[in-house]
C-alpha cells in the first residue's frame, strides 16, 4: 500500500482542514496500521481486511468506524481511518492494475520496484507538501484498537523521520513503476475521500 511519507502528507493536509494543524496524534494514527513490533498481529487485523467469495480484498473502514465511532473526538482515530481509506484506494487504483494483473512470476519484481520508487518519492514529495520530521511524539496510552500495540509507535515515527534522509540524488532517479502525477492524484483523492467519509459516517464537518 502507500508509503509512510504518503500517509504523512495526507494526515498533514487533513490536520490542516479539520484541526488548523494543531494535532500531532493524527499523524501517529495515520502511521499506526503499518506498525511493526515484537508481537505481530496480521495486517489483515490492523487493516480490518475482509475477503469476498471471489478472493477480492477490501479494507473495511466502515467496520472500523462502527467499532470505534465514539472515539473520533481523538484525532488518532481520524488518522487511523485516513490510512484505511487510503489503503482501499491504493488497492483499487494501484495494486490491482500494476501488480495483481501481472503473471505470478513477475509480481515480486513489481513489488520490489515499487519499494525502490517509495524511496525516490520520499524526496520528490517534499517539493509539493510542506512536511517536516515529527519533533513531538506524544505518548499514546489510551487507545485500544484490535491488533495495535501502541507502546511501539515511537519506532514507526522514527522510521518516518528517517524517510526524510534520502540522498539528494534520488530526486533525479527515474521512477520504475509509479509516476509522480499518479501518486499526487492518489494522495489528493485519499484526502478528499477521508473528509467525505468523516462527514457522512462520523459527523465531523467539512
Amino acid at each position: 500500500m502507500g508509503s509512510r511519507m504518503m500517509h504523512y502528507c495526507m494526515t498533514t493536509e487533513i490536520n490542516k482542514l479539520i484541526y488548523s494543524s494543531k494535532e500531532t496524534r493524527i499523524h501517529l494514527g495515520g502511521l499506526a496500521p503499518d506498525l511493526t513490533h515484537p508481537v505481530y498481529a496480521p495486517k489483515s487485523v490492523t487493516h480490518f481486511v475482509q475477503v469476498n467469495s471471489q478472493g477480492k480484498k477490501r479494507t473495511d473502514y466502515e467496520l472500523f468506524i462502527q467499532k470505534y465511532k465514539e472515539h473520533f473526538t481523538d484525532s488518532f482515530y481520524v488518522g487511523y481511518l485516513s490510512h484505511l481509506v487510503a489503503d482501499q484506494i491504493w488497492y483499487e487504483t494501484m495494486y490491482l492494475k500494476l501488480v495483481k494483473s501481472l503473471p505470478e512470476n513477475e509480481k515480486q519484481n513489481a513489488i520490489d520496484k515499487g519499494y525502490r520508487d517509495f524511496r525516490r518519492l520520499n524526496k520528490k514529495l517534499l517539493t509539493y507538501y510542506p512536511v517536516s520530521p515529527l519533533e513531538e511524539i506524544p505518548a499514546i496510552d489510551n487507545v485500544k484498537i484490535d491488533g495495535l500495540y501502541t507502546e511501539y509507535l515511537p519506532g514507526i515515527a522514527k522510521q518516518l523521520n528517517d524517510d526524510f534522509n534520502v540522498e539528494q540524488s534520488a530526486m533525479s532517479e527515474p521512477l520504475e513503476i509509479y509516476s509522480l502525477e499518479s501518486i499526487q492524484k492518489y494522495i489528493q483523492f485519499s484526502i478528499s475521500e477521508t473528509i467525505k467519509v468523516l462527514h457522512s459516517h462520523v459527523g465531523i464537518p467539512r
